[in-house]
């Protein structure tokens, strides 16, 4: 049964927090959507007060979409994309703008769309724009370390 498209965008945000919850990292969602969807922290023994709090923005979809925007980047860093939603759950952790723009490649990132309205997209990647997402497959160390 296919997901209803309002539903991906919450489910991809719950699974990131699974993820980062099976690593130890509590994950509180702010009730409003501004920019930032999950709040990550860690709590020292008999503390109730984080040292450290790391905003996480996240975009969801059932198949795989290359679309990176700076605006997202806005309130966050940090940006981790979930492909492939409704069948195997594919996590693509980013932790700066570089690391984007290393995923986007020299021509992507040269382009029009990218280097004047800060944003990129493509619904059909071709192989090379793959290999370059793989380096920034389940790079949840990104996070954590900054915790």
């Amino acid at each position: 049964m296919k997901i209803n498209p309002a539903l991906i965008g919450k489910a991809g945000e719950m699974m990131v927090a699974a993820e980062l919850m099976r690593r130890g990292v509590e994950v509180a969602q702010p009730h409003s959507d501004v920019g930032v969807d999950l709040l990550a922290y860690r709590l020292e023994p008999n503390s109730t007060v984080p040292n450290r709090i790391v905003p996480i923005q996240v975009k969801a979809a059932s198949g795989v979409r290359f679309g990176f925007n700076k605006r997202w980047m806005g309130k966050s860093t940090n940006l981790v994309l979930v492909w492939h939603l409704e069948t195997t759950p594919e996590f693509y952790v980013f932790d700066s703008l570089e690391r984007i723009e290393e995923a986007l490649g020299i021509t992507f990132r040269a382009s029009k769309s990218w280097a004047e309205n800060g944003a990129y997209s493509v619904t059909n990647p071709g192989l090379a724009v793959l290999e370059r997402m793989s380096a920034h497959r389940d790079q949840w160390e990104r996070l954590i370390n900054q915790l």
